[in-house]
């Protein structure tokens, strides 16, 4: 795949945690997680050209995104070893995923900056070794790789496809503040109540069934809600609003509800988009 002159544009899509299990600590520091993640139709937008000399990342209002920190420039270096040579290009990023929101904007443009270029260079990286770059990149990079709704695993590298489950219609919130990740995580207090067996999503999945709306979690949740009550107040409007479940993604601030009828959705996205919650969405499952 050559880069056309103008540039390759590249989708970068969002997710969701349907469910987020928050199993124990590791060795390594990470935690070890069980997570139904679908991606859905928010995009941030890429533009990749070739460089004459060096990384240039642009992201125009966000300019805390220029630099070595950034995810891309991290999957970057980290192909540049793999091959063994340096990379030159000029990335533009469109961002329209809020930062900070649980969202993965940062983990998808990773992903897709990796695939596309790896794609570009010829595949010199096999898809193998590219999940594990992912994996070194961020935790929710691995899952970008393959973008499609799935169980995950470990601290995020272990990706199970779950073919069957429905691309609901969600509403999307976003207060306007971004909580960090670590600093959610850290709110985990360990042993957590111990589950119903009958809750284990692996077993679900091996049986081919799909988990019931009662059964969408986020272990997160009750801390996040209690230091940020704005989020509490935000999924009982969702629920107000005849949605099948309301859930915090990922780690917050966004808060989503999920409906089938995308007529209804429709409804709900124009209420709330202006009651002055923050930033609505209105997407789609993938």
């Amino acid at each position: 795949m050559s880069i056309p002159s103008k540039g390759l544009k590249v989708l970068a899509s969002a997710k969701i945690n349907l469910i987020l299990e928050i199993v124990g600590k590791r060795l390594d520091g990470y935690h070890e997680i069980r997570s139904l993640m679908q991606p859905i139709s928010l995009f941030d937008i890429l533009w990749i050209q070739p460089g004459s000399k060096r990384l240039e990342i642009l992201c125009p209002g966000f300019p805390e995104l220029e630099n070595e920190d950034n995810l891309i420039s991290r999957a970057i270096r980290l192909l540049e070893r793999e091959i063994n040579r340096p990379l030159s290009f000029s990335i533009r990023l469109i961002k329209r995923i809020p930062l900070g929101g649980g969202l993965g904007g940062g983990s998808s443009n990773a992903a897709a900056v990796l695939i596309n270029l790896n794609r570009h260079l010829g595949n010199p990286v096999p898809p193998e070794r590219l999940e594990i770059l992912a994996a070194q990149v961020g935790s929710d990079v691995p899952f970008f790789l393959q973008n499609r709704t799935a169980l995950v695993l470990g601290r995020g590298e272990r990706i199970l496809p779950w073919q069957d489950i429905p691309r609901w219609w969600y509403v999307l919130i976003c207060p306007g503040f971004s909580i960090s990740t670590s600093w959610a995580y850290g709110q985990i207090k360990f042993p957590l109540t111990v589950r119903k067996e009958s809750s284990n999503i692996e077993r679900l999945k091996k049986r081919g069934e799909i988990p019931g709306m009662d059964r969408f979690q986020n272990d997160l949740e009750t801390s996040v809600l209690a230091s940020f009550p704005q989020l509490l107040e935000i999924k009982e409007t969702l629920l107000k609003q005849g949605c099948l479940q309301a859930l915090m993604s990922g780690s917050g601030s966004t808060v989503f509800g999920i409906w089938e009828d995308p007529a209804q959705a429709a409804r709900a996205f124009h209420v709330l988009k202006g009651q002055g919650w923050g930033r609505v969405f209105l997407v789609r499952g993938l």
